[in-house]
């Protein structure tokens, strides 16, 4: 009876790498020689497996949650029986002392999504058309396409910047929605905060604008960047979207929220149910604003992250996009799908390919200890044939 060699593996609870074994994984450096013994010439080539998937494609904090957030997490399963009483009043309330605004003008959801939902339910009517950036974090779009409603993609520009003069070209009077991820995803650069005021300056009344913010914590300080959300939200045609997704480490616990005018914060909710949240998330995301040490601790790990992200990609002559989130997009000098392909079979989840940059990958950071498993399946890719930049 034959046995995969993953499957000998698993059984007996360990991962297999070709070397020695990053601290942290389950994993397992199995001799040549043993492994010919064992597979004979049915063995697989040379290479670096893991059993527990490395996850770089989904943009989450690897890191997780602080253990502060765990603790109230643990403690907060023995009343999932209950559904919330004070718990969203509570969240409500230290959001709205964060970000200088009153509590009727923030909106709880199952994540940002939610929240994107809600904007679509409102904003996108038949009739109705969305602009936005393309690439750009497509959820939106995709919703807006699947009820019938125009979209018009506009691509970034040269500095991979939403390019705002050519989206005001395409806003009018049956615009109702326009969407603007910064930093962006999948591209993580910045647009500067004074063109988005400028854009929205020109805009008529009629079109609002979201503003979605869920990298904001990453961003290196410096004078391109102001979050919408470090001055009161006044204007009726802005909408911001957070989420607790990213630096707090909570994507799994699906909560995120907006700020917006009271009008349009009433509005967003009428066709939603206020109870989406659940206790559990409301607890955690509470804890984790309490928790600024951990929020610290999250940008530091992730600018050092990037950074040695970036000397790797250097070392090895690739081309990236400047970041300020906590993922990379690059140009990997070969096929996209060769790549994605190659790391997969070694276990190793990266991006999807975009269309509007089909020649780039989009790796999220993890670890220090999965990186260094990424980088040494890259390795073993076979040289990149010339291509155009």
């Amino acid at each position: 009876m034959s046995i995969s060699r993953r499957n000998f593996f698993r059984n007996l609870g360990v991962g297999v790498v070709a070397g020695a074994a990053a601290p942290g994984l389950r994993a397992f450096a199995l001799p040549a020689a043993m492994e010919e013994a064992l597979w004979g010439n049915s063995a697989p080539a040379a290479g670096l497996v893991t059993l527990e998937p490395i996850l770089l494609y989904r943009n989450e904090n690897p890191y997780g949650p602080s253990e502060k957030v765990l603790g109230v997490l643990r403690e907060s399963a023995a009343v999932g029986n209950r559904y919330p009483r004070t718990e969203y009043d509570t969240l409500l309330d230290k959001l709205a002392a964060l970000h200088n605004v009153k509590r009727e003008q923030i909106v709880l959801g199952c994540g940002s999504g939610e929240i994107l939902c809600m904007a679509a339910m409102v904003f996108l009517k038949p009739g109705k058309k969305l602009v936005e950036a393309a690439p750009t974090f497509p959820a939106l779009g995709k919703l807006a396409q699947t009820g019938g409603i125009e979209v018009a993609d506009i691509q970034l520009n040269k500095r991979y910047e939403h390019d705002l003069p050519t989206m005001l070209d395409r806003v009018g009077s049956n615009t109702g929605l326009v969407y603007i991820v910064n930093p962006n995803n999948p591209t993580g650069t910045l647009t500067p905060r004074k063109d988005i005021e400028a854009f929205i300056a020109k805009l008529p009344a009629s079109a609002t604008v979201l503003i979605d913010e869920a990298y904001h914590h990453f961003v290196t300080p410096g004078a391109d960047y102001e979050s919408f959300l470090d001055r009161p939200v006044a204007d009726p045609r802005v909408i911001v979207a957070r989420t607790f997704s990213k630096i707090y480490g909570l994507a799994g616990m699906r909560i995120g929220y907006a700020v917006a005018t009271p009008e349009n914060a009433k509005r967003l909710a009428a066709g939603f149910p206020g109870w989406s949240i659940s206790v559990v998330s409301a607890r955690a995301a509470s804890a984790g604003l309490d928790d600024l040490d951990y929020v610290r601790l999250g940008v530091k790990r992730n600018t050092d992250d990037r950074q040695e992200f970036m000397n790797q990609a250097n070392a090895r002559m690739l081309r990236c996009i400047d970041s300020q989130t906590n993922f990379v997009m690059m140009n990997p000098q070969r096929p996209p799908d060769e790549v994605i392909a190659h790391l997969k079979k070694r276990n190793i989840l990266i991006g999807p390919k975009y269309p509007a940059l089909d020649k780039y990958i989009r790796v999220s950071l993890g670890k220090p200890e999965e990186m260094k498993i990424f980088w040494s399946a890259w390795d073993e890719l076979p040289p990149a044939p010339k291509m155009s930049m």
